[in-house]
C-alpha cells in the first residue's frame, strides 16, 4: 500500500488457537492443524482490515485505479501515465461524479488530464416549456493537450457536455481568458 496506510494489524500468536474448547486445546495435533487456518487468515483478516483504503486514490495499488475509473462511469485512466498522474485523474473524477454535465466539473476533469489550464464557456440557459431553444456552443479552450490527442479531448467533451449541445475546442497555449 503506502505509507499513508496504517501497518496490517499484527495477531498474537494463538487468537485462534485459543479459542478451541479446554480439551481440544490439549490435543497436539488438532491445535496445530488450526495453527495452519490461523496463519492464512492473518492475511485475509489484514485485506478486510485495509479495505477502506482500496476505494482512496491516494493510497489504492495501481492495478485498482483504472477500476475505480471505470466503476465511475468513465474509462480515462491511462496506464501510460505516471502513478500520481493516473492517481490525480481518479481523484478528479471522484470529486467532479455529482456535478458531472457541469461548464465546471468538465473543466476541473481537462485540467488534471492536461495538466494545464483550461477555460469552459457555458451560455447554461434555462428553457421553459413554450420557449424556443437557441443552442450555443460550449467553448473549450485549453493550454496544452497533455498526454491526449485533439479527437480524445473531443471525445471526453462529448460524452460530458449535453448530446444536443455543440461544442468548440481549441488549444493555444497563451490564451488570456481574463
Amino acid at each position: 500500500m503506502s505509507a499513508l496506510v496504517p501497518a496490517t494489524t499484527v495477531y498474537p500468536q494463538g487468537w485462534l488457537t485459543g479459542q478451541l474448547p479446554m480439551g481440544v486445546r490439549e490435543d497436539d495435533f488438532t491445535v496445530r492443524f488450526a495453527t495452519i487456518f490461523e496463519r492464512l487468515a492473518e492475511s485475509i483478516r489484514a485485506d478486510a482490515d485495509n479495505v477502506e483504503y482500496v476505494a482512496d486514490p491516494a493510497v489504492t495499488p495501481l492495478p485498482v485505479l483504472a477500476y475505480l475509473g471505470r466503476w465511475m462511469g468513465i474509462d480515462l485512466v491511462d496506464p501510460r501515465l505516471d502513478p500520481e498522474h493516473q492517481r490525480e485523474v481518479v481523484e478528479a473524477l471522484g470529486h467532479t461524479l455529482t456535478r458531472r454535465g457541469t461548464a465546471g466539473a468538465l473543466q476541473e476533469l481537462l485540467e488534471s488530464l492536461t495538466r494545464g489550464q483550461v477555460w469552459v464557456t457555458d451560455s447554461g440557459a434555462v428553457i421553459g416549456d413554450e420557449d424556443v431553444p437557441t443552442y450555443r456552443p460550449v467553448d473549450v479552450h485549453l493550454s496544452r493537450l497533455g498526454h491526449l490527442r485533439m479527437h480524445e479531448v473531443e471525445a471526453i467533451v462529448r460524452a460530458e457536455v449535453p448530446a444536443h449541445v455543440p461544442v468548440r475546442v481549441t488549444v493555444a497555449p497563451e490564451v488570456d481568458h481574463g
